[in-house]
Parts: C-alpha cells; structure tokens; sequence
C-alpha cells in the first residue's frame, strides 16, 4: 500500500499536480529535499515547477511499520527534459514516513539524497 502511495505522490510531482500532491502529503510534513528544509504545504508550492518527466522507484523496502505509521526507504532515478532542471535529474535514496491520520495515510516526513555515481 505505502509503495502505490509513494508512486501516487511522485506521479502528482511529474505531473506538477499541486492537488493531488496535498492529498497525499501533510501540511505540517518535514520536508528535506536537496539540502533544504521546508513544509509539506510548501513543497506542494514548488510542486508546480518541479519539472521532472519521469521516474522510477527500486529497491523499495519498508524500515519500520506499525500499525499507525510506516517508513520506508528506496531509490528513486528521476528523469527532466531541460537543463534548467537538471540538478533534479539523477539517482536519489529516499525515506518517507507515511502515518495513518483520520482513516487516510499522509507523508509525515519525507528526506532524499543524491547518490554520487
């Protein structure tokens, strides 16, 4: 379940889907992308310009579980079609903490970083 949730949330990104992306992602979510520090409703701000054309997620594998709140870690290759968004085009390790928030699964936490290759 929390892998189709991830899937969802960088499929909202690739389609620079703001609402969808809010669907999945707390407001209040810690947010640690490419070095910076942000909230899930502001990164679902940049969303519209986050510029990715397409992605793929591999070795996932889930870290903690519990009945209320699941973190997961993986690697996710991105791909962008411009070099004004090419810093965001590589192999990233990811880890989210999905929690269970009135009967719907939200991103708490989510933190990524480039894998040098």
């Amino acid at each position: 379940m929390i892998y189709e949730l991830e899937n969802k949330m960088w499929e909202s990104a690739k389609n620079s889907d703001r609402s969808a992306f809010s669907e999945l992602v707390s407001d209040d979510a810690v947010m640690i992308c490419g070095g910076f520090r942000c909230t899930g409703k502001q990164y679902a701000d940049f969303i519209a310009e986050f510029g990715i054309t397409g992605f793929e997620i591999r070795d996932f594998e889930t870290v903690i579980k519990t009945e209320k709140a699941v973190q997961v870690h993986y690697i996710v290759k991105t791909i962008v079609d411009t070099e004004e968004n090419e810093d965001l085009e590589g192999l990233f390790h990811v880890v989210s903490t999905w929690e269970e928030q009135e009967g719907k699964w939200k991103l708490v936490f989510n933190m990524d970083s480039r894998i040098m290759e």
